[in-house]
Order: C-alpha cells, then sequence, then structure tokens
C-alpha cells in the first residue's frame, strides 16, 4: 500500500514530490491471511488504489490518535473568520502542525478588522450606544478562495426577529425554577444500550445501561442571555463578544470549567441540585427510547438537526436560535447539532468498563472530557446518537457549549 501511494503521489505531483518509507518489517506484508481468504483476494484484486487507502469513518477516526484530534479540531475552525478559534487552537497545540498558519490568520484578520474600523471623527456627545463592543468585520482569511461579502445591516425589525428565541408549547413535566433559568423536562428511569457496532472503536461496547432515578435536563443547551445572568452575577466570566451576539441562540466558546462555574452559580442561586449530565445521561435523553442511529431514523433527514448539510436555516457564521429544530421523542431541541455539548464524564478510548448504573465516569486528574452531539459545523454522519469526542476541560473554542441537568428527589 505505502508503495502504491509513494508512486501515485510522485506521478500526481510530476515527481515534484517523492515520499520516502521507513519500515522495520524484513519481508513483504501481507493482507491475504484473513479468515476468508477468498473474499479477501477478490477485493484485492478488483479494488482501486483509492479503495485501498481509504478510512471507511465518518472521518473523526482513530478516536484514540492525538494526531487526528489536531487534524480535526483544524478542519473545524480552518475557514473561520473569527482569532478566538486560532487562539484556541494554539493554546491546545502551542507546537502544531498548523502552528504558523493559525498565528498568520490571527494577524491577517486583526488587521483586517482594523483597516474596516471607521477613521477618526470629531468628538461627538457621548450616547447610550457608545459603551457597546463593536461587532467584528466580516472578513475572511487571504489565502480563502472567496472572500467574504459583507453582508448590510439587517432592518430593525429583522435584527429583532434573529433575537426572539424559537417558541414551543410545554411539555409534559416542564418546569423552570427562575425567570432566566433554563427550562427542564423530567425524564423517568429507564434502561437502554449505548454506544453502537460502527466502525468507531471509542463508541465499543455497545452495553446496557439501567438510569435508576428520574432526572430533569434542559429543554434547550444554555443560551446566551442565561449564561449572561450568571456573569452579571459575577459567577461566570462574559462571553466572546463575537461568537455571542444573540442572545436567544446556545452560549458558546465556553470550556468544560466555564460549564462547571455556571451549574455551581445555578444550584446557589435556586437551591437545586443542577450539574452537568453524565455521558449515559446524554445519550438516554438524546434517543428518547430509540434505538435507531439518529432519534430519526437510520437514515439522515433534513430538519431535525442544525448541521451544514442538515438543512435550512442554516449560515456557517454560527448556531441557530434555540429551538429552531424539530425536538426529539422527549420534546429536547439541538440534542444533535448546534453545538457540541460538554458531559461531566472524562474521555476513555472505549467503553470497556464503563459503569452500568448512569453515573459519570470520572477521575479526579483527568484533563480531557467528552462532548456529545456534534456542531452545526460538522455534517449529518455526526449527528447519530452515539457520536462523541473528547476537549481538553480547560480550552474554549467556539463551537463547545451545554445543557444542564438537575437530579429530582
Amino acid at each position: 500500500m505505502f508503495r502504491r501511494v509513494a508512486a501515485r503521489v510522485s506521478a500526481i505531483t510530476g515527481g515534484e514530490q517523492t515520499p520516502w518509507i521507513a519500515s522495520s518489517l524484513a519481508n513483504d506484508a501481507s493482507l491475504s491471511e484473513p479468515v476468508s481468504r477468498g473474499a479477501s483476494a477478490a477485493l484485492l484484486s478488483t479494488a482501486s488504489d483509492d479503495a485501498i487507502v481509504a478510512l471507511h469513518s465518518r472521518g473523526i477516526l482513530p478516536k484514540d490518535s492525538s494526531e487526528q484530534y489536531e487534524i480535526t479540531f483544524w478542519d473545524s475552525i480552518k475557514d473561520s473568520n473569527y482569532p478566538s478559534d486560532y487562539e484556541a487552537y494554539l493554546k491546545a497545540y502551542p507546537n502544531g502542525r498548523f502552528a504558523a498558519l493559525a498565528h498568520a490568520r490571527i494577524d491577517r484578520l486583526r488587521a483586517a478588522a482594523a483597516a474596516s474600523a471607521p477613521s477618526a471623527a470629531p468628538p461627538v456627545a457621548p450616547s447610550p450606544q457608545a459603551a457597546r463592543p463593536a461587532a467584528p468585520a466580516s472578513v475572511a482569511p487571504q489565502d480563502h478562495p472567496r472572500a467574504a461579502t459583507p453582508t448590510p445591516p439587517a432592518a430593525p425589525a429583522a435584527q429583532a426577529a434573529a433575537q426572539k428565541p424559537a417558541t414551543h408549547p410545554p411539555s409534559a413535566g416542564e418546569s423552570r425554577d427562575c425567570a432566566t433559568c433554563p427550562i427542564m423536562i423530567a425524564l423517568p428511569a429507564g434502561s437502554f444500550s449505548m454506544g453502537s457496532s460502527t466502525d468507531d472503536p471509542s463508541e465499543k461496547p455497545v452495553h446496557h445501561v439501567t438510569i435508576g432515578a428520574p432526572f430533569a435536563i434542559g429543554k434547550y443547551e444554555v443560551t446566551v442571555e442565561q449564561w449572561n445572568a450568571c456573569a452579571a452575577a459575577n459567577a461566570c466570566p462574559k462571553l466572546t463578544p463575537e461568537s455571542n451576539t444573540n442572545k436567544a441562540a446556545p452560549a458558546r466558546d465556553l470550556s468544560w470549567e466555564d460549564a462547571q462555574l455556571y451549574v455551581k452559580w445555578l444550584s446557589k442561586t435556586t437551591g437545586k441540585p443542577y450539574r452537568l449530565p453524565s455521558e449515559a445521561e446524554w445519550e438516554y435523553a438524546d434517543r428518547g427510547g430509540t434505538t435507531t442511529a439518529y432519534w430519526w431514523g437510520d437514515q439522515m433527514r433534513k430538519g431535525n438537526a442544525n448541521c451544514k448539510d442538515c438543512g435550512d436555516p442554516w449560515h456557517k457564521e454560527g448556531p441557530e436560535v434555540a429551538g429552531s429544530f424539530a425536538p426529539n421523542p422527549v420534546g429536547l431541541y439541538d440534542m444533535n447539532g448546534s453545538v457540541w455539548e460538554w458531559v461531566a464524564d472524562c474521555w476513555h478510548n472505549s467503553y470497556q468498563g464503563a459503569p452500568a448504573d448512569g453515573h459519570a465516569w470520572d477521575s479526579p486528574t483527568c484533563d480531557m472530557r467528552v462532548i456529545r452531539g456534534g456542531s452545526w459545523r460538522e455534517g449529518g454522519s455526526y449527528m447519530l446518537s452515539a457520536t462523541r469526542f473528547k476537549y481538553s476541560a480547560s480550552v474554549r473554542q467556539s463551537q463547545d457549549g451545554f445543557r444542564v441537568v438537575k437530579d429530582l428527589k
């Protein structure tokens, strides 16, 4: 395989790239000795070079490869117009393979923003608007094939509509502990099969989990407006302005540690036991009693998730207003797509040895935490109920948010 790849790269580039191969194998390796010898031989004899080297996966494997994580991180932000995304990459990978490019993008975006700022004008009387931070300039990295076209300001009515959350009738078991608290939906105790039998090793083995006690989970992800209530109380840091302009959209650019500050404040404010969901609780809630690949079935269907190929509304700049898409069978919105959601668990490369009672699989010294559900920047193949990924607990990234859980006594 390596010889074929090297030959093809050399041919395609006209000899300008000549891959070198270093190997400890003394003899040729053979792929012709599997259980089904005939089937394998037929496959190898008919497969093209492209098919032989293709990885039939969702594009996020192997989960235990730090190199793949870095590449996946970069792919998710490489077209971003926000310097904070590239700063998050540099914090996670200060000496990464894309570090020089990240620094260059930051410099270009800031230079473009400074160049587009209005020139100095004669002093005028201050107005109530003067204290508001300026919206980020709409620019694209200079090495992108097409620069973004500035969007004209929205009319006041359109701006107001964009700030309004989607409204839905109350669901059974719905409650709210304060005006700025998340709306919660109560779920009963129950059992389900967690994980999947796909080619993703981190989702295996499929195992039976019993949630022994009822709990309530956020109907929506925590919104900008709800987070701002915590920030106003000086219990949470202020959100990144360019990533959180719409108060009805999910709060994002948040680390796992930030989410812990919010649930601590919410618990103190309400006197109720709020926390992040365990990974098992999250998947139990997402599936809503279903056993299919997606909660709506085994095939991708547009209109059920906020992702880049899941149907309108969709904008590359950020997620839609909370609740813009269909709810799952138990009335929860945006469990898939919108923003990745932090859960309480430490990351493990598989479910081998995972708790069977739904509790968080935790460790006091772990740094990598689990995120679930995908975001608006990923495609439909990330929207599966079993999809999971990891992220450093201290790193903020513009695709990461969360929803909360409350214990019911």
